[in-house]
């Protein structure tokens, strides 16, 4: 008897609770209809249905800051660099001395040329004395000889004693040739000699390591004491002032591209403030790995350092995006958002979006309502989530 009792109530308690909260329920939606019937309606909203609308493809491509004018500046000529005039960082004027090589055997090599010049120029003089001798003999000889000619046609000289003379002629000719041929072979050698003092003191100016043009030392890879060898770069040197983006474009996009192109240059370190540029070069060969070909595009002055990371975007074909005027965007905490308005309801809703790129006073939605959506555009500031609206016809 006792079990029962306290059964049964059990059982009367647990049915009053449960009827409890049903009344309370009840209550609670009741005064959502009531809340809903009592929220004032906002009038005059006007809407936009979006629909897909035409425009272009923009596409991106990941890219290096580059200098246009880069050199690796290298000795030509082997040695111990004995000073180094520059460090990283250095601005340099054209021509600047950056290094220099150590020059004593050019030197010596210089004094040596110039030492066979001097000699090969003092036989030259002894050739010609000796030319200025046998020209002098020659004519001397071919007077002789015209002189002997008539008179043996007189019969006054024997045709031995024309004989002699005729002789003596022709080895004064012979002479004359040989000590032109003596000038001519010691004028060689006073050009190879002169050849080789410039050889030498071309190599002596090369002991002088110089910046090819003005610009700023990005790179020393020597000290002083280290042995310089021709072709082996000493510095890096750019020009700080013109600079451009290299972008490895996919093979997909080799018809959007050429010289001449305009694109927009995009730096991670300040994507907020893109940049018009211009395609400069383009090298047409894929690289089979990556299947991607190099896009080089001038950057504005002063906008951009060596080695920093950017995009490049470019127009590549025709489509259709979703879109919205910019208008109709609403800042909800950190996030953008739209009002939908419900076809059937005519309730606001805050919708929040994912948007695109800006174009013609729309925004590309990349995603957060479909084709079709009804899109508040005003009063935007007497919106809110849930509010009854009468839309404008």
């Amino acid at each position: 008897m006792t079990r029962m009792y306290r059964f049964g109530t059990r059982s009367a308690a647990a049915a009053v609770i449960l009827w409890m909260a049903a009344g309370l329920s009840a209550c609670g939606e009741k005064g959502k209809q009531v809340a809903a019937v009592l929220r004032p309606v906002v009038q005059g909203v006007e809407v936009v249905v979006v629909r897909p609308v035409p425009r272009e493809t923009m596409a991106e491509a990941a890219g290096t800051v580059r200098a246009r004018t880069t050199a690796a500046v290298a000795p030509q000529v082997m040695g111990r660099l004995t000073g180094v005039a520059v460090s990283e960082g250095s601005v340099v004027a054209a021509g600047a001395l950056l290094a220099t090589i150590d020059d004593t055997t050019v030197r010596a090599q210089l004094s040596s040329a110039e030492g066979a010049v001097a000699e090969a120029e003092a036989a030259r003089e002894e050739v010609d004395r000796a030319i200025s001798q046998a020209e002098a003999g020659k004519a001397l000889a071919e007077k002789s000889f015209e002189r002997f000619r008539k008179l043996l046609e007189e019969r006054v000289v024997t045709q031995q004693e024309f004989d002699e003379v005729e002789m003596r002629r022709t080895v004064a000719v012979k002479e004359l040739e040989r000590t032109q041929q003596k000038r001519a072979q010691v004028s060689a050698k006073i050009d190879q000699a002169r050849g080789q003092a410039a050889a030498a003191k071309a190599m002596l100016a090369w002991t002088r390591v110089t910046a090819p043009f003005a610009g700023v030392i990005v790179e020393k890879r020597a000290d002083a004491g280290s042995m310089a060898i021709p072709g082996v770069p000493l510095f890096v040197l750019e020009d700080p002032r013109r600079h451009r983006i290299e972008a490895f474009v996919s093979e997909t996009y080799l018809p959007f591209l050429k010289k001449g192109t305009a694109v927009q240059g995009i730096l991670d370190a300040d994507p907020g403030k893109p940049f018009s540029a211009v395609v400069t070069e383009i090298d047409p060969a894929i690289d089979p790995a990556s299947r991607t070909f190099t896009v080089k595009a001038d950057l504005p002055a002063g906008r951009a350092r060596s080695g920093q990371s950017g995009k490049v975007r470019f127009a590549a074909g025709k489509g259709t995006v979703l879109a919205i005027p910019k208008r109709a965007i609403t800042r909800a905490g950190s996030v953008d958002g739209v009002f939908t308005v419900g076809a059937l309801d005519n309730v606001a809703r805050l919708t929040m979006v994912t948007l695109g790129a800006e174009f013609d006073g729309r925004v590309e939605v990349l995603s957060g309502i479909e084709d079709g959506a009804q899109v508040a555009l005003s009063p935007i500031d007497k919106l809110a989530d849930g509010a009854r609206v009468e839309v404008r016809r």
